[in-house]
């Protein structure tokens, strides 16, 4: 049995700030083709700055402009860029000290190639024909490379800066996490039964939250797809960045015959909201095998949505109250 790949989360959300006079006056000016420094005792610093970075006094806003063309003091080569990097090709990030500034300036060079990179070399600032009043407006080039561009200037000052702010990190998928999701492939609900208590959990933690003990392939069990519902709640969606629903629908959590722990966050769309109710019986209706896959699992909670296709009454009577009441939340 080969292992599941690892599994990706990605936190992503818009950001939106209000720039102030001297980074609004440095993102006015890269919309426009220039890049300023503040001037700050003897030195010039850029990007500019509201304080003094070795005293945190305040300094006056005293913007003069810099570059385009720099130095690199020291730079790194960024073979595989993500889809948050400013290239979708190998490139550079280095610190570049810009004529006329005395502090060094982050940012990437676009280079043909990791041999036209050195400490020491000359770079010059080009600017990406569609800009949005943000650093990335700008980019640098070997100096042999760059080119003279018309850039036409905006309107108005730059007041407020939007980012969207995203972070992709990756870890392996725990052992009975993924029995669990290979089972749902399989079309079973695998949860696994506690050597001490007795109580059946699924998704499993690997252990017993109660009895404090670990379970192990030997205790996994398959329960059956169906259950009662054991609560839910009507969702009306917000919308919000990263929103698909618009529609109200049902959220609900089943308990699988045989289990002590509910199954929760099962979406359901199919049956009216005056209809649904707790104590109801229900089953699961899996996807076709060929459609079946895997999404938003992890290590602390385990999605059914591209497994099942949805859920049905069983045309049961509904189970009595005090079947499901000690697993409402």
């Amino acid at each position: 049995m080969s292992e599941l790949p690892p599994i990706t989360y990605t936190l992503e959300y818009p950001y939106t700030r209000t720039t102030g006079p001297v980074v609004g006056a440095f993102l006015t000016a890269l919309r426009d083709g220039r890049i300023l420094g503040s001037r700050c005792g003897d030195r010039v610093i850029c990007p500019p700055l509201e304080f003094d970075p070795d005293t945190a006094e305040p300094v006056a806003q005293d913007l003069v402009e810099v570059g385009p063309g720099g130095t690199v003091k020291s730079w790194t080569w960024i073979a595989e860029p993500t889809r948050k990097h400013p290239f979708q090709q190998p490139f550079a990030f280095a610190l570049i000290v810009l004529d006329g500034a005395d502090t060094a300036l982050s940012h990437a060079v676009k280079a043909r190639g990791i041999d036209a990179m050195s400490t020491g070399m000359r770079v010059r600032a080009q600017w990406r024909e569609e800009r949005a009043s943000a650093v990335t407006d700008v980019y640098f080039v070997p100096e042999a490379d760059a080119v003279d561009t018309y850039v036409p200037p905006g309107e108005g000052e730059v007041e407020l800066t939007e980012h969207l702010i995203s972070l992709d990190f990756k870890e392996a998928i725990h052992p009975f996490r993924e029995r669990f999701a290979r089972g749902l492939i399989a079309g079973k609900f695998i949860g696994q039964k506690s050597p001490v208590s007795g109580k059946v959990y699924i998704p499993s933690k690997g252990y017993d939250p109660l009895a404090r003990v670990a379970m192990t392939e030997a205790d996994d069990v398959e329960l059956p797809p169906v259950g009662i519902v054991a609560g839910y709640t009507v969702i009306t969606p917000v919308q919000y960045y990263g929103q698909k629903e618009t529609e109200p629908y049902i959220r609900a959590s089943i308990l699988l015959d045989g289990a002590d722990q509910p199954l929760g966050q099962q979406d359901i769309k199919n049956i009216p909201h005056d209809e649904f109710r707790s104590g109801m019986r229900l089953r699961a209706v899996f996807r076709p095998e060929s459609e079946r896959k895997i999404v938003e699992m992890d290590n602390r909670w385990g999605s059914t949505g591209g497994v099942i296709d949805h859920w049905e009454p069983t045309g049961e009577p509904d189970a009595p109250p005090e079947k499901y009441l000690e697993h409402l939340f």
